[in-house]
This record gives C-alpha cells, sequence and structure tokens, in this order.
C-alpha cells in the first residue's frame, strides 16, 4: 500500500471511531512515536495524520499535555470558525462571530435601493460586469483608499472581488501552487487555512512577536526552504485573533527580508479599519510585491459580499484570470451599493461608529471579565480569555463546550493555529454580533463564570 493510502487509511479510522463513540471526546491519543512504533510507521506520518484529524476539528493537541478527541459540537467550532453558527447555538448568543451591524444600516439599505430604483441605469446590472468591475466601482474604491493612506492609489490598480474570502481565495488561485509552501503567521485566519488545504498547498509557520510575523523567523524560513517559499500571508494591521498592530520598523524589517527572498506579500486589511492611526500598510511599502485584500464586510455589513484587492500592476493579469476562473466578477448591484456609501460619505460614518461601538464593548469585556488576564487591542471586536491550566484535567474544549450548554458561542484559539502549531490554551469572544449592550453583557458573565469556576476546580 502506497504512502498517502497508508496515511489515509489511518485517518478514517481514527475518524470512524470517534464518530461512532468508540473514542470519545477528552480521550487522550497515543504520543506520536508510540502511535507510530504500533503500526510500523514513521512518526512523520503520525504527525500527519494527527494534523489532519485537527484540520478536520477532530482532535486538538494542546501544550504539554498532547493530542486529544474533541466533540463534535467543539470540534465544528474550530474546523468552521467564522465560516458558520456552530452547532446548537441558533437562539443562543453568538460570541465567536464578528457580524457588527448598525441599527441605521437597515434603513441605509433600504433608501439605497429605493434611489437606485428610481434612478439610473438598471439594465446595466443585468449584464456582465469587467473581471476586475466597472471603471465606475473602482474609481470609488480607488478615491476611497486613496484618502485613507494618504497617497494616490490608481484605480487600474484594483479589483472589485465577491467579499473578502473570495479575495484570498483569487490571490491563492493566481499565486500558489500545490505542495509548494506559503509562509503564514503562526495563528492565522482559518479561511486562508481551509483554502490552502482543498488546493493542496502546505502552510509554514512564523513565530510571531507581541507585534505580530517576527521577520527574522521569516528569514530563516526562508533560507530553510531554499527558494522555494514565495508567497507569505499576514495580518499587519490588527491581527485576528491576537489584536497586534505591528509597527513601522518591524513592517520595514518584513519588506526587507521579502525582498531579499523575493517573496510576495498577501496583506489581509479585514479589521484594519478599527485602527484610526495605524502604520502604513505593506502595500505602501512594497508596492511592486504586495497585495492588499480590503473587505467591507466588517465597515460595511457581511451581506455586502464586496471586497478590494490591490495588486501589484505587473501581476494583475494573473489576478484577472483567476477573476475568470472564479466568479467572472463581482455582483454588479452589490458593487455599486458599495461604491455609493463610499462615495457619499456614509461608509466613513460607519467605521466612525464602530470604532466608538467596539470601544465601548471592549470596556463591557474588562469589566465582566475582570481577573481572568484577558487581553485585547482597546479598539477590537475581539477579545482573548485564556483558560486556567492549574487543574491538569480541565481543557479549553471543556470550556467552549460548557459554554455552548450554556447557549453561548465561542471559538477555541487552536483554530487559528497554522499546521503542525499548538495554540495557547484559550478562547476568542467576540464582541461584533450580539445586537445589544445588554446581551453581551449577559453573554460574558456567562463565560466570567464558567472560567472561574474551573479555574477554582
Amino acid at each position: 500500500m502506497s504512502a498517502p493510502a497508508r496515511y489515509l487509511e489511518h485517518v478514517e479510522r481514527l475518524a470512524d471511531a470517534i464518530a461512532s463513540g468508540e473514542l470519545t471526546s477528552g480521550t487522550r491519543l497515543p504520543p506520536q512515536r508510540d502511535y507510530a512504533d504500533a503500526h510500523g510507521l514513521a512518526t512523520s506520518t503520525v504527525t500527519r495524520i494527527y494534523t489532519e484529524l485537527a484540520r478536520r476539528g477532530l482532535a486538538v493537541g494542546e501544550i504539554g499535555r498532547g493530542t486529544f478527541v474533541r466533540s463534535p459540537a467543539v470540534g465544528a467550532a474550530a474546523a468552521f470558525a467564522q465560516w458558520a453558527p456552530a452547532p446548537g447555538t441558533l437562539g443562543g448568543v453568538d460570541l465567536a462571530f464578528n457580524y457588527p451591524v448598525l441599527p441605521e444600516q437597515t434603513e441605509a439599505l433600504r433608501q439605497a435601493l429605493r434611489e437606485m430604483a428610481s434612478g439610473g441605469d438598471l439594465s446595466a446590472l443585468l449584464a456582465h460586469s469587467p473581471h476586475d468591475g466597472q471603471p465606475a466601482d473602482r474609481r470609488a474604491a480607488a478615491h476611497w483608499l486613496s484618502r485613507r493612506d494618504g497617497v494616490a492609489v490608481s484605480p487600474d490598480s484594483l479589483v472589485v472581488c465577491a467579499g473578502g474570502q473570495h479575495a484570498l481565495d483569487v490571490l491563492q488561485l493566481a499565486l500558489c501552487c500545490a505542495g509548494e509552501p506559503v509562509a503564514v503567521e503562526a495563528l492565522t485566519y482559518p479561511g486562508w487555512k481551509a483554502l490552502a488545504a482543498m488546493r493542496d498547498v502546505p502552510l509554514a509557520a512564523v513565530s510571531m512577536t507581541a507585534d505580530g510575523l517576527d521577520p527574522a523567523a521569516l528569514d530563516k524560513l526562508c533560507r530553510r526552504h531554499a527558494g522555494r517559499l514565495r508567497v507569505v500571508y499576514t495580518m499587519p494591521t490588527l491581527h485576528n485573533p491576537l489584536g497586534g498592530v505591528m509597527p513601522l520598523a518591524q513592517r520595514l524589517a518584513l519588506v526587507e527580508v521579502a525582498r531579499r527572498h523575493d517573496l510576495l506579500i498577501v496583506e489581509d486589511s479585514a479589521y484594519g479599519f478599527l485602527v484610526a492611526d495605524a502604520p502604513p500598510p505593506l502595500r505602501l511599502l512594497a508596492p511592486e510585491r504586495t497585495f492588499e485584500v480590503c473587505s467591507l464586510s466588517k465597515p460595511g455589513a457581511p451581506g455586502l459580499r464586496i471586497a478590494y484587492l490591490v495588486a501589484p500592476s505587473g501581476l494583475l493579469p494573473r489576478v484577472h484570470a483567476a477573476m475568470r476562473a472564479s466568479v467572472w466578477s463581482a455582483a454588479p448591484l452589490m458593487a455599486q451599493l458599495a461604491s455609493r456609501w463610499l462615495s457619499d460619505g456614509t461608509m466613513d460614518r460607519w467605521i466612525t461608529r464602530k470604532r466608538t461601538l467596539a470601544a465601548q464593548r471592549q470596556a463591557i469585556a474588562m469589566q465582566c471579565l475582570s481577573g481572568l488576564d484577558s487581553t485585547g487591542y482597546p479598539g477590537a471586536f475581539h477579545r482573548l480569555v485564556p483558560i486556567p491550566t492549574s487543574t491538569p484535567a480541565l481543557r479549553c474544549d471543556d470550556i467552549v463546550a460548557a459554554l455552548q450548554a450554556r447557549g453561548v458561542a465561542v471559538t477555541p484559539v487552536d483554530a487559528f493555529a497554522a499546521p503542525g502549531q499548538t495554540a495557547p490554551s484559550a478562547i476568542r469572544i467576540a464582541l461584533g454580533s450580539p445586537g445589544s449592550d445588554e446581551t453581551l453583557r449577559a453573554a460574558l458573565m456567562q463565560v466570567a463564570d464558567i472560567v472561574r469556576t474551573a479555574g477554582r476546580r
């Protein structure tokens, strides 16, 4: 039997045992060397087996403890973090996803649709758009980004995508090849991980400082891969989930490493709008090799499904080809809605309101989680809560499951761990989705109660 077949045979056998209940939640899998000896496998093959189980949400590795089977509900929360509500949480309080929608946005949508229906060329909304978007939509986005950065952005360098996840999909299609490693932070966006797994693109983890990706570690990784590493994906402005904002000196060092090793940079700015005084984006520091993704899901609304991908001019043909191969072009109706809100100042007003809302909700979280050593950027919509390790039997999954039983959905931080990396024992609390401060406060008090009780065991 070939090595790939043996690897998959073990994965499926363990997956079936977990599904049937033969291996129950919390069961510790054998140490990798013991499993390898028992089944006549290389240790590297067992690492691959356990990594695949973790990717499916069926197991989790914990620092100093080993690899454990996880419950189906908690596994779904980890495997599909930021994709869909965890099973059993409908009607509960969602602290797993950040969908900050303001009350006034519904009426703004109603008014915009009325105005669009009463004037303009509606027939154009029923026709195909150019792959990179209508010129008017690219101009509106370029003007908005130019005001944000204080540096002119050319509409010709910009592509209108069907949301941030689609923009990342386009970039992987354009830049990445199966079997060729891509560098990522040790804790990275689950959506990028999922895309890479579907394309058999291996992710190589780069250790992090408190502020983000460590350029020195990236340099070592590039040397170790000897020219095979061509792309690095990073979230320098308001990292998810850690909340760090990379300072200018660290950004310049990252750019220097990228130029030395001829790396292309994918800069994900999903939460960057919340940082009013952020350092310049990497795209401005290395325009010849940086792709920036600016999604409107968080500053606007998740249902808008529009993002702007700014690319180096020399690499735009590859991006356009990937657009043709994916969705052809973003929906013209949504793109035109976004352009209206960018041009008339509506989006800027929402951003101002959401910055204020994020700061208010951070204050509520700090009050409710007092004494739990939680961490987070003061203006972010997410916060990390460490899980006590004083009780050896207590695991992060136990906390997540206990909260699910009370109708509160949270995300285990290992959902963000790059392959082969063991995440800290912590949960991410998303503050953007609850409809009111009172709902948020009540849910956070449940979190505090569960975690404090667990720490006293």
